[in-house]
């Protein structure tokens, strides 16, 4: 799936092909080598664009995707379970509406990790790499809109509502999400900067660019290597095609959706965001993550889900067959999780707290396998006791899906050559 790497490394070390690039002898420098790389690499991919629904706070998929009607009330909860479209693979009782699409699904029971705080928990699933305080990973959403062709006028990374450690890092700023909040009712979009001011006419705008262009020229040269200067172009470069274009603006407008799409969707948060994630990625945009808060049942955790699952149920089941009947599922892989579980032990505080050790996410489309589980954990909960995975071989699948091994090597804003993932390894039992 790689040959372009395999021809390379065969015909000339890495190191020496960039130091010979930066000579200019044979014109190509470290840049366009991985350039080269990545086009060779996603040509067969069957993903083009990622929709990833995160849960910020840490849900408790012990009564979603993993429940345990077998256990102990105290480790069971409230609700019951329910067969889905897949044999033998049940949910909890409130995700009703995903579970007769179950066998559109992909399930990852036995993801794990040993980081049970938000902040480094949200950054090693974001990035795919374990926190380092010495390097800044890029999470997944950046590393895609760096690696797939953007769509002039449209950003490739968008991120609606909250999603902690969604930006760039060491690949720099130019490779952050455009954030939109989504207000949790119902009420118009503030794109602010996103559009044209109706002073600002195409010519004007045309205009201006040349005379940047011609300022630009001489300022890049002398400051060369200063890290901040290709991102401030980059930055520039974007702000003109946005500008030019009302690609975005359109996105946006839920109002030329039929009643029924709004509908099915929800108008919840998590149904207008998503709907609107579907309208970005038809619109152009490559990774829309979504961030939907609300999963920190410390306390009163029942009520709680009885308040927050319904709409996420409407909302991933609405958006995986929207995608489907529109032709779009087999090239938009949908991902659904959060930065860790949460215990399977109910608290004092009829709550349940964080829990790294055991949790599951949800995938669909983008060439895995339908209705495909990966996976197991014990009858209680606890951990996994079949196919454990971590967060790096998860990211590792979802970029892969995208065309790219987990070796694949990006630059940071200094030029330094990075692997993608130190330690992820591709989920083949999942992949189509």
């Amino acid at each position: 799936m790689f040959p372009i790497r395999r021809r390379i490394q065969h015909a000339i070390a890495r190191r020496q092909f960039v130091t010979v690039g930066a000579a200019g002898t044979i014109g190509l420098g470290l840049a366009d080598l991985l350039q080269a790389e990545a086009e060779q690499d996603r040509a067969d991919s069957p993903a083009k664009s990622i929709i990833f629904v995160w849960l910020a706070g840490g849900p408790a998929t012990l009564d979603m995707w993993d429940p345990k009607p077998q256990a102990s009330e105290e480790i069971r909860g409230e609700f019951e379970s329910i067969a889905t479209a897949v044999p033998g693979v049940h949910f909890g009782e409130l995700m009703s509406q995903t579970a007769k699409i179950a066998d559109r699904c992909t399930l990852v029971r036995s993801l794990h990790h040993n980081i049970p705080d938000h902040v480094p928990g949200s950054q090693y699933v974001m990035t795919g790499n374990p926190p380092n305080p010495a390097l800044e990973y890029p999470s997944i959403g950046s590393l895609s809109a760096s690696l797939l062709p953007a769509s002039a006028g449209m950003p490739a990374y968008f991120c609606l509502g909250d999603a902690a450690s969604s930006g760039g890092g060491f690949l720099g700023a130019a490779h952050d999400p455009f954030r939109v909040a989504i207000p949790s009712q119902p009420a118009p979009l503030s794109l602010d900067g996103l559009s044209r001011p109706e002073s600002l006419t195409e010519a004007r705008l045309h205009h201006r660019r040349q005379l940047r262009d011609v300022f630009e020229a001489s300022f890049v040269d002398s400051r060369r290597q200063i890290d901040v200067v290709p991102t401030l172009t980059e930055f520039q470069q974007q702000a003109f095609e946005i500008l030019s274009s009302n690609r975005i603006g359109q996105a946006f407008d839920l109002s030329t959706e039929t009643d029924a799409v709004r509908e099915r969707y929800g108008r919840s948060e998590a149904g207008r965001s998503t709907l609107t994630a579907r309208r970005l990625i038809e619109a152009g945009a490559r990774f829309v993550t979504v961030g939907i808060g609300g999963w920190d049942t410390h306390s009163d955790h029942f009520p709680i889900m009885r308040r927050q699952l319904p709409p996420l149920d409407q909302a991933l089941h609405a958006l995986i067959q929207d995608l489907a009947e529109r032709g779009m599922l087999e090239e938009t892989l949908v991902v659904c999780g959060g930065e860790f579980g949460r215990t399977p032990k109910i608290n004092a505080g009829a709550g349940r707290d964080h829990w790294s050790r055991a949790m599951t996410y949800l995938l669909a489309g983008g060439g895995l396998s339908p209705g495909a589980v990966l996976g197991e954990t014990d009858p209680r909960g606890f951990a996994p006791i079949r196919d454990a995975c971590s967060p790096d071989d998860l990211s590792a699948t979802i970029l892969s899906q995208l065309g790219f091994s987990p070796s694949h090597q990006v630059q940071t804003t200094a030029g330094r050559p990075i692997e993608m993932f130190i330690n992820g390894t591709v989920l083949t039992q999942i992949v189509g």
